[in-house]
């Protein structure tokens, strides 16, 4: 059980229990950042486990995802992160704490740096974070991405209104990952990982900017979720099926997703009710 691969309906479980528990106080803003970007990068029902093992009684978590939780709280079981888990969530809550001084001295002294082999090479770093939601700001994020890395193609992406996590596949290997935070560009140093050659990607060119924006913009009326605190977009491909997801929630819990192919044709959708 314990090595069970995670379906999208257990990722989308678990992220609604971290959204309970930052809303009853018992997790904070960064918890639960860090908490949710673990958990859309969860490939396995443990990794799902580890992430919830804390909150207590989870009323909405499935029962195979329950089972794998149960298995970890078995004397003898495992009680920390996994290597992985614990990557993404130091990244996830260290980055932001860093980018200060990563910025400070990226920018210190001429503004203006020649471009090197793996830089930004004729894209300019932008002085203040974009707006990753609109549709300028998604086609500037792709552009970015290519010029540092030479690639589009990711594992996936989490990207929210002034940053993203970013999951890129080295160019010159495929069995290579790289997760990058952006913020004024990529930020800090990545976490590194292996991966299978042949696992599932998506390239953010394929995204249809306009589509996109117009998404994001839709969700939080389409979905019935009012007074919107939260919302991110998930980029990936699930079994062959490329798409981007918009997922909005609020201080009470309300929350909702809706998810469509690189283009802007519906897929699915999750309405609060």
């Amino acid at each position: 059980m314990v090595a069970t691969r995670a379906s999208d309906a257990d990722r989308d479980s678990c992220l609604e229990d971290i959204e309970a528990a930052y809303a009853d106080g018992r997790i904070n803003d960064a918890e639960r950042e860090a908490r949710t970007q673990a958990a859309l990068q969860a490939t396995t029902l443990a990794e799902l486990a580890e992430l919830v093992a804390d909150l207590g009684p989870a009323a909405t978590l499935p029962a195979k995802v329950a089972a794998a939780l149960s298995a970890r709280r078995k004397p003898g079981g495992s009680q920390g992160l996994s290597p992985r888990a614990l990557r993404i969530l130091l990244l996830v809550v260290l980055v932001p704490a860093v980018i200060a001084v990563v910025v400070w001295i990226s920018t210190a002294g001429d503004d203006k740096k020649a471009a090197t082999p793996g830089s930004t090479s004729q894209q300019t770093v932008p002085k203040e974070r974009l707006e990753l939601h609109t549709a300028e700001g998604f086609a500037r994020l792709v552009a970015l991405t290519k010029a540092k890395f030479g690639t589009t193609i990711v594992d996936s992406a989490a990207i929210y209104p002034d940053y993203a996590s970013i999951t890129v596949v080295m160019k010159d290997d495929p069995r290579r990952a790289e997760n990058w935070f952006f913020g004024k560009g990529f930020e800090g140093d990545p976490t590194k990982g292996s991966r299978q050659a042949e696992a599932a990607t998506i390239d953010l060119a394929s995204i249809d900017p306009a589509a996109y924006a117009r998404a994001v913009n839709r969700s939080p009326s389409v979905l019935g979720v009012e007074d919107v605190t939260s919302t991110y977009v998930v980029i990936h491909d699930t079994g062959g099926e490329p798409s981007f997801s918009v997922y909005v929630s609020n201080e009470y819990s309300e929350n909702g997703y809706w998810t469509f192919t690189p283009a802007g044709k519906e897929i699915s959708r999750y309405a609060f009710e």
